[in-house]
């Protein structure tokens, strides 16, 4: 008798793989550099300029009241800065080319450039590390999976990472290594980088513009790390890190000034990791499309419009109703 192998089940449900090939049209190799280019650097640009003014208001407006403002502008700035180039660059689309080589150095020139500002080893964690990240979101080799706090304990770090001078860089390395499975996402040569050209930029700007704008700039750092962690807890806080699938261990974020408070549509985080090729512009569509591919009861449960029952890690993973369409959908 002549055996017959059967095909394997497939890992995901159906509509799953549906789901992924609904963004292909959007993928960024679809896109005209210069078109696609522009908008990026433009907005790099934008974000720079942005830096510039709140770096010159400083020069001119009352420090009591300039520096508490700034420093959160400057956050913002930086986070920002850090979602557009890193983050795209980690996904080879924040600047195309048609040629490989070229496509491939125009995203990991600016993508170290960015991360080393902010003591961050591009290559390890986000080059090789986001893509472990998306392959194995949460597991015990994704070197992203520790930024998912929730409730006290985010606000804990919330708290820490504003007003503890230099947390920064101890949560980064001390504190991350004596973690079970914790890796830092730093090296030595980076973290040298980092501490010369923070040192050398706040000195020239508290010698040639004034104390209020180089404490103002410092500041930023912190609340910079502090967004992150709330960006975070939005995408993987919480149960999502206990499904069984992949991809529903990432959810979406829509609520009022989103689009201020997380740039980039950064929220749009199911969608993300359902196509990692889809660029930043594009999400809002792709979202519109899956809306008649994903069963509504999953769609419910990812796409979430209440953040801060997210943030306090009120939110379970998938109901029952959304496992049993999972599970029938994966036969």
């Amino acid at each position: 008798m002549v055996s017959v192998e059967r095909a394997p089940e497939p890992r995901h449900p159906a509509f799953i793989y549906d789901a992924i090939r609904a963004g292909q049209p959007y993928h960024f190799r679809t896109k005209n550099p210069l078109v696609h280019n522009t908008i990026n650097a433009g907005v790099t640009l934008l974000l720079l300029l942005g830096l510039g003014v709140t770096v010159w208001l400083g020069t001119v407006v009352n420090p009591w009241v300039y520096v508490p403002i700034a420093a959160v502008v400057f956050g913002w700035l930086y986070f920002s800065l850090f979602i557009l180039v890193v983050h795209e660059a980690s996904h080879s689309m924040y600047l195309v080319a048609q040629n490989r080589t070229l496509h491939t150095w125009l995203n990991r020139i600016p993508g170290w450039m960015v991360a080393t500002v902010f003591a961050v080893h591009y290559g390890k964690h986000w080059e090789r590390g986001h893509l472990e990240h998306h392959v194995r979101p949460l597991e015990v080799n994704d070197p992203q999976q520790f930024n998912t706090s929730i409730g006290r304990k985010l606000a804990v770090g919330v708290a820490m990472n504003v007003f503890v001078p230099g947390w920064l860089i101890l949560e980064r390395t001390v504190f991350r290594t004596k973690r079970a499975g914790g890796k830092s996402s730093s090296s030595p040569v980076v973290l040298v980088a980092f501490v010369v050209i923070w040192v050398v930029g706040l000195t020239l700007s508290a010698i040639y513009l004034g104390g209020p704008v180089a404490l103002a700039g410092f500041l930023g750092i912190h609340v910079l790390t502090a967004w992150n962690l709330v960006k975070g807890a939005l995408e993987h806080g919480g149960a999502l890190a206990q499904e069984k699938d992949p991809y529903f261990r990432s959810r979406t974020s829509l609520f009022f000034g989103r689009q201020l408070l997380m740039p980039f549509n950064i929220t749009l985080h199911f969608e993300h990791h359902l196509n990692f090729c889809v660029p930043w512009y594009d999400l809002p569509r792709y979202q519109r499309d899956l809306r008649s591919i994903v069963p509504a009861s999953v769609f419910r449960d990812m796409i979430n419009p209440s953040p801060w029952q997210q943030l306090a890690g009120n939110l379970g993973g998938l109901s029952a109703e959304s496992t049993q369409l999972v599970s029938a959908a994966s036969q």
